[in-house]
């Protein structure tokens, strides 16, 4: 993956598994049913870090990008 990509491959990957998808400045919302990933952006090729919610209920908190991408394969 490009670095300058980060942000469009990492939304392609959830459109592919099916997840909606909502753009917020430099956040990225993702919901699949009660299952909700937020993404905040330093650009578009770094993370600030990731959120994983099932049910409003924060689950985990990751700055690593490939694990919060395995988020979104689900």
């Amino acid at each position: 993956m490009v670095d300058t990509d980060a942000r469009q491959a990492v939304s392609a990957v959830a459109a592919d598994a099916g997840w909606n998808h909502r753009i917020a400045d430099r956040s990225d919302y993702f919901d699949k049913g009660v299952v909700r990933v937020h993404i905040v952006w330093r650009g578009d090729s770094a993370i600030n870090g990731g959120t994983l919610y099932h049910d409003d209920i924060m689950q985990t908190y990751s700055r690593d990008l490939p694990t919060v991408e395995g988020w979104l394969k689900r």
